[in-house]
């Protein structure tokens, strides 16, 4: 069903508000803009199964409603952008969510698996993603696109069903509900702080204090500007020619001319507010200007992460789920840095909730030379306490 008129559209709503799970999924384009242009919202739910056209249907409020409805469960596959349309739209966090991709990983069906991979698994469909790069906010949508779309919402009636099956015979619903709670932090959905986006322009780290401080301004100038034209700050002035201005600190416009990729639109519009900024910068005292963070990237033990890693495999293989579900190296690494540094990691994520419990108190334990890595003689891994003896 495809909805471009209001009465449809309230009928839909009417027949949604009973629905204990909303399954949910939104077509949109996001090349250039700062936010995303919303094509289409797919629903299903009470045996009903739709594509809304927010281009022709102005007023999403009673869909919203339903949608940041707390007591109605909404299923979606690998959501994050779904859910960051969505708390636009609502101004709240959706919850509680399910995420297929997510409880995919949980039972060993692979990490990131995509919707198209999945299905084919549960039902044995193959469903064509023939429409993947379609313009969703052009007009008229043809038939093709419609059907694509309703089967990103049909089909996640019976792998939702499937992976809640077999989530609770494996007992990891728990485990899933913890993953589940990091796509439900209203941090992830916040807007960026303009005055800490200095610290993303490559090479910023090698500027002086000045330059630091108006590449500073300029940064926060650039991104407040993308908010409201609703552009990609890299495409009002790329970061390569903020760099250049952070370093020359021109004064007056004809300046600006001599600044390589300023485009001369660019310059017209808003040079004065260019100026401006870098006026402004200039004035922060050297005090006040955030320290950019050092690298985490830093040199541990020989051997240390490699042995890490490999028990991580083995236990991975055990659990029959993919390594970099339970953690990838970067996790790893600096698992290992902080320890090293501290001998303290009791905040690190891998000493948190089923993480904890499955590998993190080992691997802690691994790193405090309480127990070591060994091969049994069947051939299989095993820990070890420093007495020697098997665990």
């Amino acid at each position: 069903m495809y909805i471009t008129k209001e009465k449809e559209f309230f009928e839909l709503v009417d027949k949604l508000k009973t629905c204990d799970t909303l399954l949910i999924d939104t077509e949109f384009v996001r090349e250039r803009t700062y936010f995303h242009r919303l094509g289409l919202i797919q629903v299903a739910g009470n045996g009903i199964c739709a594509a809304v056209d927010p281009i022709a249907i102005k007023k999403l409020d009673p869909l919203l409603e339903i949608i940041a409805n707390k007591n109605i469960l909404k299923v979606f596959h690998a959501g994050k952008q779904d859910l960051e349309i969505l708390f636009r739209l609502c101004g709240e966090v959706i919850r509680p969510v399910f995420d297929t991709q997510v409880a995919a990983s949980m039972v060993g069906w692979g990490a990131q698996i995509s919707f198209a991979k999945l299905v084919r698994k549960v039902t044995g469909k193959k469903i064509s993603k023939a429409e993947t790069y379609s313009d969703w906010c052009r007009r008229p949508i043809s038939q093709n696109q419609i059907e694509y779309a309703l089967n990103d919402v049909r089909y996640l009636v019976p792998v939702y069903e499937k992976l809640v099956a077999t989530l609770k015979k494996a007992n990891r619903m728990e485990w899933l509900d913890e993953e589940l709670e990091k796509l439900m932090d209203i941090k992830y959905y916040e807007l960026p702080d303009p005055r800490r986006q200095f610290m993303k322009v490559k090479n910023a780290r090698s500027l002086k204090p000045k330059s630091l401080g108006v590449l500073l301004e300029l940064a926060a100038w650039r991104e407040n500007e993308g908010l409201k034209r609703d552009i990609l700050p890299r495409f009002i002035i790329r970061d390569e020619t903020l760099l250049a201005l952070a370093q020359s600190m021109p004064e007056k416009l004809d300046g600006l001319e001599r600044i390589r990729g300023l485009h001369s639109r660019e310059r017209a519009a808003n040079g004065a507010k260019i100026l401006a900024a870098i006026a402004k910068g200039l004035k922060i005292p050297e005090e006040q200007i955030p320290p950019i963070p050092e690298p985490k990237r830093t040199q541990t033990l020989l051997g240390v992460e490699e042995l890490l890693a490999a028990y991580i495999q083995i236990r991975s293989e055990e659990l029959k789920i993919e390594p970099h579900v339970l953690s990838d190296r970067r996790q790893i690494h600096e698992f290992v840095r902080q320890y090293q540094q501290s001998g303290h990691i009791d905040d690190h994520p891998l000493l948190k909730g089923w993480i904890k419990d499955l590998i993190g108190s080992d691997l802690y334990a691994i790193l405090d030379g309480k127990v070591g890595l060994a091969i049994h003689k069947n051939g299989k891994a095993c820990l070890i306490p420093a007495n020697g003896n098997e665990s």
